[in-house]
């Protein structure tokens, strides 16, 4: 959900986050995945800011952004446009009928991750060989930073795990991860192709896609040689995205955004 206060009165962020608990609520309100504020920003096309199904204030959304893009398109008249961000400058393009954002660079050292996990260790210590505990068993993988945290885990048998008792266990460690985690677990499906699910902190639950996480998942499969160079296909339960990695690490997402409705919604918050 897009609320547009580029040009009038800023809600401000205690009410935003109520309005995020109540109508992302997919039961008894509208319901999505998260609620985004667009504001003004020198410089810039908008600032985007994202909060969560739980409340919380996110860094970045890829998904998100492509759909804010698409509207800022139309109504700017714009085929290209600058979105500032937690996670700093995001320029999204418009290619054929999909949009194309510059993720920024894949990181992957604990310095990358410092806000996120507390683990011990050097600052230039690498993130891509990691375990992590859920349900009393270990699994190895990475966690990197996307614009958001994510853990990336290889499975042979997607279609087989309970991702929310998963996602739930880990998120349950709130010394080791004070901020909550993306969870994505990936299976291999071709030379350039994997699929992925992913558990997302701020909504705590399975989600149909994650563009944040589509990023990190191809990241690490690029960088750990399950996928041959060059682009990745990632498909979701959601649908699929294309995900391009340069030589400097630097991440490019390529996918879909669709106007499903407008409307009004006047709530007492």
């Amino acid at each position: 959900m897009i609320v547009d206060e580029t040009g009038g009165k800023k809600t401000s962020d205690l009410a935003r986050s109520k309005l995020a608990r109540k109508l992302t609520d997919r039961h008894f309100q509208v319901g999505a995945d998260g609620l985004m504020f667009l504001e003004p920003a020198r410089g810039f096309d908008c600032s985007m800011r994202l909060f969560e199904p739980a409340g919380n204030e996110a860094d970045m959304c890829g998904n998100g952004i492509r759909c804010i893009a698409a509207y800022l398109m139309e109504r700017l008249e714009k085929d290209e446009v600058d979105i500032l961000t937690r996670d700093g400058l995001k320029h999204i393009s418009r290619v054929g009928g999909e949009y194309s954002v510059e993720m920024g660079e894949i990181r992957t050292t604990r310095a990358d991750l410092r806000a996120y996990i507390t683990d011990k260790g050097k600052t230039t210590d690498s993130t891509l060989a990691m375990t992590f505990k859920a349900g009393g068993r270990d699994y190895k993988g990475s966690i990197v930073n996307s614009g958001e945290p994510h853990i990336v885990v290889r499975t042979k048998d997607l279609d087989a795990l309970d991702m929310v008792a998963i996602g739930d266990s880990i998120n349950k460690d709130r010394k080791r991860f004070p901020k909550g985690v993306n969870v994505n677990f990936v299976e291999v499906a071709g030379p350039n192709s994997i699929r992925v699910r992913t558990y997302e902190r701020g909504v705590y639950d399975e989600t149909l896609a994650c563009g944040t996480g589509a990023t990190a998942s191809a990241g690490v499969a690029l960088l750990l040689g399950w996928v041959r160079p060059g682009k990745v296909s990632v498909l979701t339960r959601g649908g699929r995205l294309r995900i391009d990695v340069d030589k400097d690490g630097k991440a490019r997402m390529t996918g879909p955004a669709t106007r499903v409705y407008e409307g009004r919604v006047v709530l007492e918050v």
